[in-house]
């Protein structure tokens, strides 16, 4: 039997709650600063280093990258955070979705409608490329563990008609990549 794996990386782009964080990092350490400075001076040194790390630290997480896996019927998406660590956020199989179908189609405004949790897996930089799954999270440590999901994510050419062997009712491929 032949085995099927791909896999996608795509680095997420920063939105405007990233930038938002970032600069609320920056002003904490100034005051921070200011306020050792003031009270006890001596040991400012050592909060200008350790903060400063803190903050490379801090300022370094909001760098997210998805990577899709595909291996026969099965897609795994995780975050990799920083590139020091990796996460599973979503794990499905293909002959249990509910629907697979492109973000700009009038089913996902459809599938849109219920009170589901969405997971934003997208880079946001195409999203007429963006492909939305709807079934069961299967990823063992995911906050939404069991829970029905809508994934949101840009797989490459050869992903979704792979999938669609396994459930060909339920995943739509429309138009070209």
């Amino acid at each position: 039997m032949d085995n099927t794996f791909m896999e996608k990386i795509v680095r997420k782009k920063k939105d405007s709650k990233d930038y938002l964080m970032i600069s609320g990092l920056i002003l904490l350490y100034i005051v921070l600063i200011l306020l050792i400075l003031q009270f006890i001076p001596q040991i400012l040194i050592l909060i200008i280093f350790a903060g400063g790390w803190g903050l490379w630290w801090m300022i370094g997480s909001t760098n997210k990258e998805y990577e899709y896996s595909v291996t026969d019927h099965f897609i795994d998406i995780d975050c990799i955070i920083a590139q020091r660590k990796r996460v599973r956020v979503f794990a499905g199989n293909a002959k249990e979705f509910e629907m697979c179908a492109r973000v700009n189609s009038d089913l996902f405004r459809d599938f849109s409608k219920g009170n589901r949790k969405v997971l934003d897996l997208a880079p946001a930089d195409d999203p007429a490329r963006n492909y939305f799954i709807v079934t069961k999270n299967n990823a063992k440590k995911a906050k939404t563990k069991g829970e029905t999901v809508m994934v949101i994510f840009e797989p490459d050419e050869r992903m979704i008609p792979s999938l669609k062997k396994f459930n060909p009712s339920k995943i739509k491929i429309e138009g070209n990549f």
